[in-house]
């Protein structure tokens, strides 16, 4: 009997939880070492899978996806050939206008994820452009907040990484309430400190004493 092709309908794996309602993750890691045993089995099983992966790197490292890749024993020339696996660095989306540019950025999103629901696609971000400007903080939560109507029209996997030792407590506070699902201290949960997207934006005025 032919095996079953996978559907974008299936839940998934992520940190040992499953992602099935929501898909839009806010993983808290602190290091490499805790993002690589996290991101390795997600990956892996998304290339057994047959999905199809999408990362966004640091512009002064596009190397490291296909680096673990190859650790984990793939071909890259392959997967890059053959469309199952893309990297984009900061410098090609969150800063491709030279500064953060909300707009800019939801609608790149559209285009990577919207165009069609198969293969599914696994989005992984490094969020740590983010950390080196202060003055980016408050249109990135607010980013995070409005990217959940356009995650909710697909149901493809975004994992956004945020590596805590680098964020200030403020911060991972608001991006936490952005996220419907979180990975924290290596666990993965539905977010009780989520806020649904109108909910949050509509008292952003109110937060910012306009």
């Amino acid at each position: 009997m032919a095996s079953q092709v996978p559907s974008a309908e299936d839940p998934v794996t992520f940190a040992g939880g499953v992602l099935d309602r929501y898909r839009h993750v806010c993983a808290f890691v602190n290091g490499s070492a805790e993002a690589d045993a996290v991101l390795d089995p997600f990956v892996r099983d998304g290339v057994e899978a047959g999905d199809r992966l999408v990362h966004l790197v640091d512009t002064a490292a596009p190397g490291v996806p296909l680096r673990r890749l190859r650790r984990l024993g793939y071909d890259t020339g392959e997967l890059l050939v053959g469309g199952r696996c893309e990297v984009h660095t900061w410098a090609e989306t969150y800063l491709r206008t030279g500064a953060f540019d909300q707009e800019d950025m939801l609608e790149q999103l559209d285009r990577m994820l919207g165009a069609s629901e198969a293969p599914r696609i696994r989005l992984v971000a490094d969020m740590g452009w983010a950390a080196r400007d202060d003055d980016v903080a408050e249109d990135l939560i607010e980013f995070e907040a409005r990217a959940n109507f356009l995650h909710a029209r697909h149901r493809h996997v975004v994992i956004c990484a945020y590596d805590t030792s680098r964020f200030d407590g403020a911060f991972v506070i608001d991006i936490l309430r952005t996220h419907p699902m979180v990975l924290i201290g290596g666990i993965l949960q539905e977010n009780p400190f989520f806020v649904p997207p109108d909910e949050f934006l509509a008292e952003r005025p109110v937060r910012a004493g306009v």
